[in-house]
């Protein structure tokens, strides 16, 4: 019990920490996104980075804007990869570099997602499917890092070998 606990607030300091520090990186970490997504964009939207996150405009048109708090994943990524007890530290590295190079590729699928729901909703085709995919999409961020980091648990175990 008391490992779960330590684990626990662990992972409640690694995502306050994570919290104090993303301000900074979170420009980065957008333009990055904004980079792998634009040349896949059709030439009248433009991606570009503001104080509040990634905007999405056609001309002058604002569509959508990524904020940047919606990177949350990130931060339960490095929590739960750092704090994972009986993993040696270059597998929690290992794993851990993986979780953000997923969570990445999820964070450009999403922005594609939320790029397609504002154009649908502005056509007026914005219910249904549309919003279901955006909402995936969006609980996702959370999600895809428990995801990975239990297959991976459960993986070992049931291998046998230890992490």
């Amino acid at each position: 019990m008391t490992k779960i606990v330590l684990f626990v607030v662990g992972c409640a300091l690694v995502l306050t920490a994570f919290a104090l520090v993303w301000p900074l990186a979170a420009p980065l970490y957008a333009q990055l996104q904004v980079f792998c997504a634009q040349p896949v964009l059709s030439s009248e939207l433009h991606l570009s980075i503001d104080t509040d996150g990634i905007a999405v405009s056609r001309g002058e048109k604002l569509l959508t804007r990524r904020e940047f708090l919606s990177f949350g994943g990130l931060g339960l990524t490095l929590a739960l990869w750092l704090l994972t007890p009986g993993f040696s530290w270059k597998k929690r590295i290992l794993w851990g570099t993986f979780g953000f190079v997923l969570i990445f590729f999820w964070h450009v699928l999403g922005l594609w997602g939320l790029i397609a729901f504002a154009e649908a909703l502005e056509r007026g085709q914005g219910g249904g499917l549309m919003t279901l995919l955006y909402s995936v999409i969006a609980v996702g961020d959370w999600v895809v890092p428990v995801v990975l980091w239990g297959a991976v648990l459960i993986s070992y175990r049931g291998s046998g070998a230890a992490p």
